[in-house]
C-alpha cells in the first residue's frame, strides 16, 4: 500500500517544497516518483514552479480518492477533468490566494478554464511518460486524452495580441487613473510604464521581474535591453525612441537620471519605492501578474457596454 495515502493536501504541498534539494533517488512511491520527475526542472525555475503545481494538484486529488498512479484508468482522467473545472468541495480545494507557507493555502482558487485544463492534463501525460521510460509505470493512461479542439480552446477566433484600438483603451484607462496622493501617483507611473514595457518589447512578465535597470545596454547610439528568456537563454531586446522616451519618464519619477547605468544592479526595472528609506524594491512575477490582471479586467469593464468585443479581448 501507497505509505502516502493518508497525508493531507498540505503534507503533500510539504513533501515537494524541498524538491530542489531531494536526491535523485528509485521511486517506490507516487510522491518519490513525482519529486524525481521535477528534479529535471529545478534549473528553470518558472517551468518548475508550474509543474509542481499541477502534478502536488493531481496527487492531492489521486490520493483523495485512494487511487495510486498505477490503477489510474482513463475514467479516471475523466474525473480529474471535470474536478479541475469545478473543485468541490470547494471550501475544502479552494480559497483566497495564499503564500505556499501559509496556513490558509488552498491547492485552487477556483475552478480552471478551460485551456488550464488542457494543460494540466497535458503536462500530466509528459509526466507519466517519464515514470513509464523509467519503469515506474507500465503505462500512461494519459496517451488516450483527445483534446477537444472545439470546447477546450479558450477564447478560439480571438487574436492573441492588441490592436491599435483596443491598446489605446488601456492606455486611456491607465491615464485617468486617480493621481492625487503619493502611493496613487506611485501606481499610475508604475503601471504606465510596466504596459508600455511589456507592449513594446515582447517581454516574457518573468523576464521583466528579474531585470535591473543595469541590464540596458547602450552600444553605438542604440539602447538594448538584456534578458534572460524561457530555459536561460540570453537575448538582447532592441529599444525603440518612444520606449526610451518611457523609460525616461519613469526615471525621472524615481528621482533617477535619465539613462540606465552599468552600476544600477540592485534597481529594478518596475519597482516600488519604499517610503521609510527611498528604496527600490522590485515586484515579484505574481505581483505583475496581478497588475496586469487587475488592469486589463478594469479596461474590460470600463467599455464593456460600449465596446463588448474590445472588452471580451482585453479580459
Amino acid at each position: 500500500m501507497n505509505k502516502y495515502n493518508n497525508l493531507t493536501i498540505y503534507q503533500v504541498k510539504t513533501e515537494l517544497n524541498d524538491v530542489a534539494h531531494a536526491k535523485v533517488i528509485h521511486a517506490n512511491t507516487d510522491i518519490e516518483a513525482v519529486r524525481t520527475w521535477l528534479r529535471e526542472f529545478v534549473a528553470t525555475n518558472n517551468t518548475f514552479i508550474s509543474y509542481r503545481q499541477i502534478a502536488e494538484r493531481f496527487l492531492m486529488w489521486s490520493m483523495n480518492h485512494n487511487i495510486q498512479f498505477n490503477q489510474i484508468k482513463r475514467e479516471d482522467i475523466k474525473d480529474y477533468e471535470e474536478f479541475l473545472q469545478d473543485p468541490q468541495p470547494h471550501d475544502y480545494w479552494c480559497g483566497v490566494a495564499k503564500p505556499r507557507t501559509h496556513e490558509a493555502w488552498k491547492p485552487f482558487v477556483r475552478g480552471l478554464a478551460p485551456s488550464s485544463v488542457w494543460l494540466n492534463l497535458r503536462v500530466l501525460s509528459t509526466l507519466f511518460n517519464y515514470l513509464v521510460q523509467s519503469g515506474y509505470l507500465l503505462s500512461n493512461p494519459f496517451a488516450l486524452y483527445k483534446r477537444k479542439d472545439a470546447q477546450i480552446v479558450s477564447n478560439k477566433g480571438v487574436d492573441r495580441y492588441l490592436t491599435h484600438k483596443e491598446w489605446q483603451y488601456i492606455l486611456d484607462y491607465i491615464e485617468n487613473q486617480p493621481k492625487a496622493t503619493v502611493p496613487q501617483q506611485q501606481n499610475y507611473e508604475r503601471t504606465r510604464w510596466l504596459f508600455t514595457l511589456l507592449y513594446l518589447t515582447g517581454c516574457r512578465r518573468s523576464e521583466i521581474a528579474k531585470a535591473k535597470m543595469s541590464d540596458f545596454l547602450n552600444r553605438h547610439d542604440n539602447w538594448w535591453l538584456r534578458v534572460i528568456g524561457k530555459g536561460s537563454k540570453y537575448g538582447e531586446v532592441p529599444i525603440t525612441n518612444d520606449l526610451l522616451t518611457a523609460l525616461m519618464r519613469y526615471r525621472r519619477f524615481l528621482k533617477l537620471p535619465d539613462f540606465p547605468n552599468a552600476s544600477e544592479t540592485r534597481i529594478p526595472l518596475v519597482c516600488s519605492v519604499r517610503a521609510k528609506d527611498n528604496s527600490y524594491v522590485a515586484l515579484s512575477d505574481s505581483m505583475l501578474y496581478k497588475l496586469i490582471k487587475l488592469t486589463c479586467k478594469n479596461v474590460a469593464e470600463s467599455i464593456k457596454e460600449t465596446d463588448p468585443a474590445a472588452a471580451f479581448v482585453i479580459e
